[in-house]
């Protein structure tokens, strides 16, 4: 009786609840700890998005390390080219903010120049941004693709369902936006450090599962070799 009982508490929904609420948690403090030292902030983060579309299937501790060295070389050259991207980008903002004008005659033209560098850059984030945000799912879900089939997919996926992909990524600037609204709000900070990276990932793997669902039924390894196949017979 005593085991019955034990187990329609497991099974009831306040101990789900806050068992979600505990693993969340537990993820985004964990992503946080493992993302300062900057070589694992992207393995974290596949990892976590891995630990949350996994479910509840172990102790989340365990599952989320064992997640984290899986996927962790091939997130990790993920990783490494997205943020190469981002620091190209960035130095191209410094260059454009450190630009002097020295001819006041060329001052229209320079201020031309650096007002379309400013706008090149800030769309060059947002859509190497929007690029991104299906990249630690396909990781997770395509675990035989290649860091360049990754990206390649990733193109392919962002704009045939360009809807999810918007919605992944105002979820993706709710992460990077509170985490900088943090420096001017320390009740933000609270709020970033316990649920601030977890919970919208979990509402990424959420809103992307019926689709990736229909992904793990396709093929799309042999879809990229016969592509591959095709570029090589034209060339």
């Amino acid at each position: 009786m005593a085991n019955v009982d034990y187990e329609q508490k497991l099974n009831s929904k306040p101990y789900r609840f806050f068992d979600q609420v505990y693993r969340l948690l537990v993820l985004n403090v964990l992503t946080i700890v493992l993302g300062i030292t900057v070589i694992g902030l992207f393995p974290a983060f596949v990892a976590t998005t891995a630990t949350l579309k996994q479910g509840n299937q172990m102790n989340v501790f365990k599952q989320f390390f064992k997640n984290f060295l899986h996927y962790f070389k091939k997130s990790f050259f993920v990783g490494l080219i997205l943020l190469i991207l981002y620091l190209v980008v960035l130095y191209a903002f410094y260059f454009y903010a450190t630009s002097v004008v020295e001819d006041p005659a060329d001052f229209d033209w320079t201020l031309l120049f650096v007002n379309a560098g400013f706008i090149v850059c800030g769309v060059a984030i947002i859509v190497i941004t929007i690029l991104s945000v299906h990249l630690p799912l396909l990781i997770v879900t395509f675990e035989s693709f290649t860091v360049g089939e990754i990206y390649k997919t990733s193109l392919y996926v962002t704009f045939r369902y360009f809807l999810t992909t918007l919605i992944l990524f105002v979820l993706q600037v709710l992460i990077i936006g509170t985490f900088i609204f943090c420096m001017f709000d320390p009740r933000v900070l609270a709020i970033w450090l316990l649920v601030g990276i977890s919970l919208p990932v979990f509402l990424q793997v959420k809103v992307t599962a019926a689709i990736y669902y229909k992904f793990s039924q396709i093929d799309f390894e042999k879809i990229m070799h016969q592509v591959d196949e095709e570029e090589e017979d034209d060339e």
